[in-house]
């Protein structure tokens, strides 16, 4: 995350995010008027829609970065080009206009989500790769507390674990993991109750990043998994006429400047 020590500012919050299909900005205060709050199906495309949509939301509200208080960007775990492409965009903003900026996680706040409406167990589940997910449970108690650190799991797996949860009591299930292998889950959990949203909600986002830590470094994303570049590193530098030995030479130096 960012530096820690420093508090937003007194204007509004700017939440960017764009973990999983869906890309959003919001932008208001916790417990004050409605956010503005826009969402886009943005696959493979947040670097074309991201800084345009912020510019709407922003002129919508009549303002300009520097009457931030801070930015806050959702650092995963997600989609690999989301999370770059809104850690970079944040970092250019918060530089910019010299606003404070804090990385928030995202599983956290779906689960934040669901105990607005669901009580006992919330199991969040999303989407990393084909027949994988990230996985973390929380207590729902007015809030989200979380009782284990998040995991990139085997679909098989993470089944386990839900149907675990679901012999200890209520359960809520929540993610896009949950609408993609709903099937399999149900399996695991019959009772289980599925909670079908596109994102965190508007004032989660806000009252978290009220909360977070802000400073002026980057925002280091969270990655529980390697890219699937770095997985197939072999076969993508043989087509390049790389050898394995150099292409993680030049990679272990690429990671050591960045």
């Amino acid at each position: 995350m960012a530096d820690a020590g420093t508090l937003p500012g007194d204007g509004p919050l700017l939440v960017l995010c764009d973990v999983s299909r869906t890309l959003s900005v919001t932008l208001g205060r916790p417990g004050s008027a409605p956010p503005s709050h826009r969402r886009h199906t943005a696959t493979g495309q947040s670097a074309e829609i991201l800084t345009p949509l912020i510019a709407e939301v922003l002129a919508g509200a009549g303002l300009c970065p520097s009457d931030l208080g801070g930015i806050a960007c959702v650092r995963g775990p997600g989609g690999f080009t989301g999370i770059r492409v809104v850690l970079a965009t944040a970092l250019g903003l918060s530089f910019g206009a010299g606003i404070p900026m804090a990385g928030l996680d995202f599983l956290p706040l779906l689960a934040a989500t669901a105990a607005r409406q669901a009580t006992g167990a919330v199991v969040v589940i999303t989407h990393a790769r084909t027949e994988q997910v990230y996985l973390q449970p929380f207590l729902a108690d007015g809030d989200a507390l979380a009782l284990g650190p998040p995991e990139a799991l085997p679909l098989r797996e993470a089944a386990g674990r839900v149907a675990e949860a679901a012999a200890v009591g209520p359960l809520a299930l929540i993610g896009d993991g949950v609408v993609r292998y709903r099937k399999t889950l149900a399996a695991a959990a019959p009772l289980a109750v599925f909670i079908n949203t596109p994102g965190p909600d508007p004032q989660v986002l806000l009252s978290a990043a009220a909360r977070a830590a802000y400073g002026f470094a980057p925002v280091t994303p969270l990655y529980l998994r390697p890219s699937d570049a770095e997985e197939n590193l072999v076969e993508l530098t043989a087509r390049r006429g790389l050898s394995p030995e150099v292409a993680r030479e030049r990679l272990r130096r690429a990671v050591a400047d960045d």
